[in-house]
């Protein structure tokens, strides 16, 4: 019972209304080397060094999250979602990205999109038409326009590390695992550049 009340209080500290749509942002609470890659070579929103990203679906009085992740795409409830995420004061570092009102309509076609990924395998090298995704990567083909045209930007992926402009040794160690060139410059996305898009707005923070 005290475990409970303290999971209860723990994430009614800000409530906060999710809708359907809605883009969560999340730096993990796991420091593992693929985690602290992914946060070394992208740049997100206010510098949270976001390194997953998932779609809000609510769905029968409940609330999931539709997320690329290890080991395929899922469909995950809400609140295994905040516990996977880094604590700031006892709260999950997540914040909430809300299409602004000229995307909404796109919303519905893109939750069918992601639900078709479901069970997809998780892509660890991240790329394009493998039929493997990553997390900012399903999200970025849900939200593709009828004609094509992306409402998140596709931007040239690099591997290099933010201070010093190498190639991560993580990165170099991960994808010799995967026995996979790096795919430097291949046309990508990931969370902290999509935390950063002008077709979203921050609507809540959870911590």
């Amino acid at each position: 019972m005290g475990v409970l009340l303290l999971t209860i209080a723990l994430y009614a500290q800000k409530p906060f209304d999710l809708k359907t749509g809605d883009i969560l942002f999340q730096t993990n609470k796991a420091r593992t080397s693929f985690v602290k890659a992914i946060e070394n070579v992208t740049t997100s929103l206010d510098d949270l060094n976001f390194s997953h990203v998932g779609v809000v679906l609510v769905e029968d009085g409940q609330v999931f999250v539709l997320e690329a992740t290890q080991p395929d795409v899922c469909k995950t409830p809400l609140e295994k979602f905040l516990k996977q995420a880094k604590s700031v004061n006892g709260n999950p570092l997540v914040v909430v990205g809300r299409l602004k009102p000229k995307y909404q309509k796109s919303i519905p076609r893109a939750i069918e999109i992601l639900k078709s990924f479901l069970g997809k395998p998780y892509d660890y090298v991240f790329l394009p038409d493998n039929d493997k995704y990553y997390c900012s990567e399903i999200i970025y083909l849900a939200f593709l326009r009828p004609n094509g045209k992306p409402i998140f930007k596709a931007t040239p992926m690099s591997f290099k590390d933010k201070e010093t402009g190498e190639t991560s040794p993580l990165w170099k160690k991960h994808f010799e695992r995967h026995k996979t060139p790096i795919p430097e410059g291949i046309l990508g996305t990931s969370p902290g550049e999509m935390s950063r898009s002008k077709a979203i707005k921050i609507v809540h923070r959870y911590f």
